[in-house]
């Protein structure tokens, strides 16, 4: 629970994990809040020459006398796997991450994600290294941001947190929107496309939450912003449960290539 914070697949598959726990089971421990869930993705690529199913858990614990958190989300399936690990501290009245770590493994296909983010000086540390899908090609990020004071920057975690917690609130327009940090692309980056080098860069990640037709909340998310793999015109749809985390999310790309993941109880 968003990772890279994520991007193409891998991305979509951190950012719903930080989005995460929609109806988990939580406990408290001296004043500590344990809560696990599990997830499961379909994956088809390629108008589903190639399928995938990840099956994983999540486990949250909040110490909020401490002002403190740790999600920690780990996936497995033939073909696939993942781990995502974040932990972050609630400064100024919300939620703001620490660090996170992520991997992802499709067919052989490696990518890692660190991002550290002092906030003494205001720095995020970002490291990437991943590789496209067909042609294996490396895309390699190390770079250090600095952030402005009054800014808030978040990652998936903790704009989950700050969602369900009510510290998030929403623009006059009613967008719920926030800053993170990703790897800086050219708008029309291809699958297999590569840079001769890479910096991170702070974007815009923005939600607006409305009714459907079964009274539940839910947005749509346009992902393009975040992966080469995904269309303008057809954004990720994310459906939340009664705790404002989500259940559903599903999402088309290009080449036939779609997700859907699903959230439960452990």
């Amino acid at each position: 629970m968003m990772s890279m914070y994520l991007i193409s697949r891998r991305y979509f598959l951190a950012l719903p994990l930080t989005f995460l726990l929609p109806t988990a089971i939580t406990r408290a421990v001296a004043g500590t809040e344990l809560t696990k869930a599990t997830y499961a993705a379909d994956i088809g690529i390629l108008y589903e020459m190639l399928k995938l199913n990840l099956q994983g858990t999540i486990e949250e614990t909040i110490d909020r006398r401490a002002g403190e958190y740790r999600v920690v989300a780990m996936g497995a399936g033939p073909g696939i796997s993942n781990r995502y690990d974040s932990n972050g501290i609630l400064r100024d009245g919300r939620w703001a991450p620490l660090e996170s770590r992520s991997w992802f493994d499709i067919r052989g296909r490696e990518s890692r994600t660190e991002v550290a983010y002092d906030w003494r000086t205001r720095q995020i540390s970002y490291r990437a290294r991943g590789e496209t899908f067909f042609l294996r090609r490396q895309r390699v990020v190390d770079d250090v941001l600095s952030v402005a004071h009054g800014v808030h920057v978040d990652d998936v975690i903790t704009a989950t947190l700050n969602y369900a917690d009510g510290r998030w609130p929403p623009d006059p327009d009613g967008a719920h929107r926030t800053l993170v940090v990703r790897r800086r692309r050219s708008e029309n980056e291809g699958p297999d496309d590569v840079a001769g080098s890479y910096r991170a860069e702070l974007v815009t990640l923005d939600l607006k939450i409305e009714r459907d037709a079964s009274g539940k909340a839910a947005a749509l998310f346009d992902l393009s912003r975040f992966s080469s793999w995904a269309k303008p015109s057809e954004p990720a749809r994310i459906v939340f449960g009664r705790t404002r985390r989500p259940e559903l999310i599903k999402t088309s790309m290009m080449l036939g290539t779609y997700v859907t993941i699903r959230f439960a109880p452990s």
